[in-house]
């Protein structure tokens, strides 16, 4: 019994000492196990869903003849294929329905849908006409249905017969007619005409004009003409 008595003492300092030798080396363990640096785990960049197509030509086809088609620098689809947003238009040119190319256009940006027949574009806007104007404005909508370009803000048309100077113009692309509902500035020959409500043939150079003010400044309007000429 004595002998038994003296053992245990010695086995639960046995005891002891293991229990703080595991610990010990759990800690170490523990402190020297390799982690995964954060500096090195891949950045999750968030992506916009969609798809970016480099350089495409975009087509729209009325019964069978193309009615407008558009050369792209990059093009942008969102997620699901309806929204589409483009930088650069290069070129797009509008085509009556007899197939005759009626104007090109130039811009910084085109937006549309493809479930749609219409688009807008902004930037730097600048169309030509096959009938020689050139319309310059920053915003513009094209409605396929009324072959209508749209302008809403400020706007200038120029061809070899007048250059006229607005804020909201709508040019009818396929009768070659512009209407400008609010006040007009319209260098002439040698006149400059200011009025309202106007209506403009492109193509005949035949124009109506309410609220007229003749303005006689020759020398202003001829330098308007000439840097017209130069283009």
């Amino acid at each position: 019994m004595d002998e038994e008595a003296r053992r245990q003492p010695n086995r639960k300092l046995i005891g002891a000492v293991i229990i703080v030798g595991c610990a010990v080396l759990g800690a170490v363990v523990a402190l020297t196990w390799p982690r995964p640096s954060q500096e090195s785990a891949p950045a999750q960049t968030q992506q916009q869903p969609g798809i970016t197509v480099q350089r495409p030509v975009l087509k729209h086809m009325e019964k069978g003849q193309l009615a407008w088609q558009a050369q792209l620098r990059e093009l942008y689809i969102a997620a699901g294929g309806q929204m589409i947003e483009a930088k650069g238009l290069e070129e797009a040119i509008i085509y009556g329905k007899a197939g005759e190319p009626l104007v090109r256009l130039t811009a910084d940006t085109i937006t549309g849908h493809t479930g749609h027949r219409d688009f807008e574009v902004s930037g730097n806007v600048r169309v030509v006409s096959y009938r020689a104007a050139i319309i310059t404005t920053d915003k513009l909508s094209w409605n396929q249905e009324q072959q209508l370009l749209s302008c809403p803000d400020a706007v200038e048309v120029k061809n070899k017969q007048a250059i006229i100077m607005t804020s909201g113009l709508d040019y009818f692309v396929a009768q070659d007619l512009v209407k400008c509902p609010g006040q007009v500035t319209m260098y002439a020959g040698d006149n400059t005409v200011v009025g309202g409500n106007l209506e403009y043939n492109v193509a005949t150079g035949n124009f109506r004009l309410e609220k007229i003010q003749m303005i006689f400044h020759a020398e202003e309007a001829k330098e308007k003409l000439k840097e017209l000429r130069q283009q």
